[in-house]
Formats: C-alpha cells, structure tokens, sequence
C-alpha cells in the first residue's frame, strides 16, 4: 500500500444494501463535503451520527452505489475529537437517526422504493460499538424509542407496534396511530403521539403508552407534517409546517399555544433546547435556524448557512402529499444548551450565543 494512504479494516455484513467500514484513521480525503439529512446526539453529548442519503446500484436487489461519494452513508463520530467511529453504507433517504437512550444502540430510518410497487423501506437497529446491525423492521417507515429505553414503537403501512428494545419482544399494538405519518413517545413516556391523516386532512392524535387507547385528537391541517418535538419541561410540543410556521403546542390538552413565523417560508424543523426555554427551527430549504424565548416570544438569534441545501433520492409522484424525506431531523441542540448542531457541511457545531464554528464533521 502506497505511503499515506489510509488503511482500512472492512467487515461484510450478509443483510441487504449494508455495507460496515470500521475506519482506523481519522479521515478519508476522497469522500467530499456533503451535507446530512439526519442528525443524532447521544444522551451525554460524547457521539454524534450523521446520516447521508443516497444512490443504489440500480440492480436488484439493490446495494449501496458502488461510488463513495453517491452511496448513502451513516457515519458515527467522537463529538469531541470529531474522528469517525464507524461508517456503514447504504442507499435510499434517510429521514430519522437516534441513539438509544443508553447510548448503545443507533436506529435508523430510510426510505427506498426500486420501482414495481416494491417497498424497501426500513428501521434498522445498530450496534453503536460494533457497527454491527442488531435488527431490521422491513417495509417500515417512523420509529420512537420509550424515554426509559425500554421500549421502541415502529410504525408500518397499516401498524403501529411497540417492542422491547433489547430482545425486540412484541408486547403490543397502538391502533389508532396504526396508518400514522409519524409516531413519538412523550417525555415522561406515559403517552405515545402521532401525525396521522384523517379524510384527507392531519392532526395530531395521542394515545396511552400502555394500553393503546386514543386519548384525544388536535385540529386538523390541510397540509401533512411530519415532526413532533418533545419539549423537557413534558407539558409541550412544537411542529412545523410549510409557510415557515412553528407551532407550540400545549401537551395534555392537544391546543396551540403559540405561533412562530420564520423569514424563510419553506417546511421548518423545529427543536427545543435542553432546559425547554428556547424552541428553534431551522428552514429544511436553506439551513437558516432561528430561536425564539419561550418566556417573551421574542427571536433571540438567526443563524445561516452558506451551503445550508438538502437532496432527496426518493422519486415522487408530482401529486404525492406525503412525503417525511423533505423534513427529516438535521438541526438539534447539543446536550449543553449552549450549542446546536446542524447536517450542513455534513454536521457542524456551532455556539448558539454568537454562531461560531465549534466542530465540523465532513468526511
């Protein structure tokens, strides 16, 4: 091997379209910049995981594209360090990546359709040390883990199922979230939300963590939406919608609170900061990111990124309403508070109090 070439150690995984580079160095010049579409931070703020949507090799069955640069790629990294920790391939768009509560488990959500009324959709399971994948739920599409880790809802076509997270035991179903857009455990886990259509209309809908029963459903909306994030304090939640409107939302009683209006006028992806003060969003369009204080309502920052795009893969009809690739989750605040992370430039960190680049995770 020439001088200055990086070595690699490569592992095979026999499941479809996965590829595990376990990477001994540090960096690999030849992958350019590009920028993710799914952004996880662990619990403690120690790791964070990127996730690049991409190309298949046009075959069946499908495999990653045999170009770096095309492939789709999920890539765990050393918050602190930013060295890379693992790099699996793949293909489709990704459009959730979170870590377990405990920080042992990486699950993954993408979206892939060869054509032929084929669905090749998947939540995917992976061992955050190993690289390794734990467990595949085929033609599934949205998943939420319970706060404790316990448990992980998976949603499907027609099903929302819960399993236990580590033996991955079916222990029940939710009815009412059984055709649902998205699915999303409260904080405190008693209560299990969902984005569902209804008549051709959305709202959200809640049900009991437990027993699967419908609580309660919101006002419906004309236009499909697919985020629903949880704030700390577990008395709220926050959604965005396309006109760059960010709603806060009153927990138990299913109500918005509050309406927030973003210069760009594209789908937002809203956020909250750890103690719950502060919700942000950032333009799914552009990058832009903008925060408000809960306490006056007032926008406190607005921060923009030069290369602040997003691609998707997916082909789509021109008359498909529901598309959850064009808002996946690419902003969140770090576990400090005092910065937040963007897939921009393949993953940056910047301080929330004046944008200074803190890391930047792009290779």
């Amino acid at each position: 091997m020439a001088a200055g070439i990086p070595k690699l150690r490569l592992a095979w995984c026999v499941v479809l379209g996965i590829w595990v580079t376990e990477a001994w160095v540090a960096a690999a010049p030849f992958v350019p910049e590009r920028n993710a579409q799914c952004i996880a931070v662990s619990a403690d703020g120690l790791l964070v995981a990127t996730a690049k949507s991409g190309m298949s090799n046009s075959e069946f069955p499908p495999r990653p594209h045999p170009t770096v640069r095309k492939c789709g790629l999920i890539q765990i990294w050393d918050a602190r360090t930013g060295q890379m920790l693992q790099r699996l391939q793949s293909f489709g768009d990704f459009t959730n990546l979170r870590f377990s509560p405990d920080g042992k488990r990486l699950a993954s959500c993408r979206l892939f359709t060869p054509g032929g009324g084929l669905e090749l959709s998947e939540v995917r399971l992976w061992d955050v040390a190993t690289g390794k994948s734990l467990r595949q739920f085929n033609r599934c599409h949205a998943f939420s883990f319970s706060p404790d880790g316990g448990e992980i809802a998976v949603l499907s076509r027609t099903k929302c199922v819960i399993y236990e997270a580590e033996s991955y035991t079916r222990l029940r179903r939710c009815d009412p979230l059984g055709k649902a857009v998205a699915v999303e455990y409260s904080v405190d886990g008693r209560h299990l939300l969902g984005i569902r259509e209804q008549e051709g209309r959305f709202q959200v809908v809640m049900c009991d963590s437990q027993t699967g029963a419908l609580q309660r459903a919101s006002m419906d909306f004309a236009e499909p939406f697919y985020t629903l994030a949880m704030s700390p304090d577990k008395i709220a939640f926050a959604t965005g919608h396309k006109g760059g409107v960010v709603l806060h939302w009153n927990l138990e009683s299913l109500v918005p609170v509050a309406q927030f209006r973003t210069l760009d006028k594209n789908i937002q992806h809203p956020f909250f900061s750890p103690d719950g003060q502060t919700l942000a969003a950032g333009s799914q369009r552009t990058g832009d990111v903008e925060f408000w204080d809960l306490t006056t309502g007032r926008q406190v920052y607005r921060y923009t990124f030069a290369r602040g795009t997003m691609r998707t893969y997916h082909p789509r009809d021109p008359e498909d309403r529901i598309c959850p690739e064009r808002d996946p989750p690419r902003f969140s605040f770090m576990p400090d508070g005092g910065t937040f992370i963007a897939g921009c430039y393949g993953g940056m960190i910047r301080v929330v109090a004046n944008g200074q680049e803190v890391k930047r995770f792009g290779y």
